[in-house]
């Protein structure tokens, strides 16, 4: 803000807001990387994949000590996340009014802001920063691999008379070996024509959304039978890299994830219905940890919804991107958000007391079963 304002915190924050309006502006914006359709059609299956299955994320609430403990943590991490905006797309309008056009490479201007605005002892102070937020992630994702590895891969097909060490000691020798083949895969990602963080949303598209589509699923029927999760995955993948590596259409790729996502889910159903597994699954439940849920669960939901809502109504022509900015009518619309907001916490709330949650339900009928 100061460098902004020429020395004036206020000026700053005065020019950041009224030099480039458009830049707040993030609905209809047709942008060739991400279209605002495909952010409400493949993106959201990207998110659905990336916070809600990603083993390097949710491993971080399978390990609460209780579901009350894990909906906390999830919760506090969707009240970060929605800050998103302020945190990335804000130094970004800084970066653009500070540098303007100097730099054609994405990637590289977060790091010339932050030469240009800190002072020189702080750089270094910087860089330790961002170094250990980036060794958080890879740490996070080389832990999840191994134990997918051992659990998934090297237990069923080499685990034999293998005790618990043993599996996991491979593991880790796996984890180790992908991460010495990283280091000198990642120097190749700066010749990736669009920036690093546009090249791995297209590679991801290889795995993301289709475990997805087979996990999503699970959770919406009970018959479909393993073989229609296969022949899916095949199609999927088979289909999205003939289209990312030989025609390679106009079309976003979340776009092409959201159509594949389609017509992945209605193949599974027909096979589902024309060879449906013998008996429903019903998913097993181990009884390891309690699962009494946090009660305020659905105001923090509710809070964070509210939220979300907030930043849209903030960020398009009815908030920041406006003519006259923030107005009376930017609040009415706010105020109409928090309404919207709290009645679906009430309606939660309401219909929790009218019906058992079928969670404790379930454990409930297992335990009556083990009393037997």
């Amino acid at each position: 803000m100061l460098a902004l304002g020429h020395g004036s915190f206020g000026e700053g924050l005065s020019h950041l807001f009224t030099a480039t309006p458009e830049k707040f502006n993030a609905i209809g914006n047709n942008h060739d990387v991400v279209p605002f359709g495909a952010a409400l059609t493949g993106l959201i299956l990207v998110n659905f994949y990336y916070w809600g299955t990603d083993q390097s994320i949710i491993q971080r609430a399978l390990a609460a000590k209780n579901l009350k403990e894990g909906q906390k943590g999830v919760m506090l991490a969707g009240f970060f996340k929605v800050l998103t905006p302020i945190v990335v797309c804000i130094p970004g309008i800084i970066a653009f009014q500070l540098l303007g056009s100097k730099t054609t490479n994405p990637d590289l201007m977060y790091t010339q802001l932050v030469n240009k605005v800190l002072p020189a002892p702080l750089v270094g102070f910087f860089a330790a920063v961002m170094f250990g937020s980036v060794l958080s992630v890879f740490n996070g994702v080389i832990n999840s691999t191994a134990t997918l590895f051992a659990l998934n891969v090297y237990e069923p097909l080499f685990g034999k008379g293998k005790t618990d060490q043993e599996i996991v000691r491979n593991g880790k020798r796996f984890g180790f070996l992908l991460g010495i083949v990283s280091m000198f895969i990642a120097p190749l990602i700066m010749y990736a024509p669009d920036g690093l963080f546009q090249y791995v949303q297209v590679v991801s598209g290889f795995f993301n959304v289709p475990i997805f589509t087979v996990i999503f699923m699970g959770y919406v029927t009970k018959r479909v039978p393993a073989i229609a999760a296969k022949i899916s995955l095949v199609f999927f993948v088979g289909t999205y890299a003939v289209l990312q590596l030989i025609i390679k259409p106009e079309m976003s790729f979340l776009y092409q994830e959201a159509i594949l996502f389609v017509i992945s889910c209605a193949m599974m159903l027909v096979i589902g219905k024309m060879k449906p597994r013998e008996t429903p699954y019903v998913m097993p439940i181990n009884n390891l940890v309690e699962i009494e849920p946090w009660e305020h669960r659905y105001e923090a939901g509710g809070f964070i919804i509210f939220m979300v809502f907030a930043a849209y109504i903030l960020f398009s022509k009815l908030g920041f991107a406006g003519a006259n900015g923030f107005t009376a009518m930017t609040a009415l619309w706010l105020l109409i958000a928090a309404v919207v907001s709290f009645a679906g916490v009430l309606y939660f709330k309401k219909r929790d007391k009218v019906a058992e949650s079928p969670v404790t339900a379930a454990v409930k009928g297992t335990q009556d079963v083990r009393v037997k």
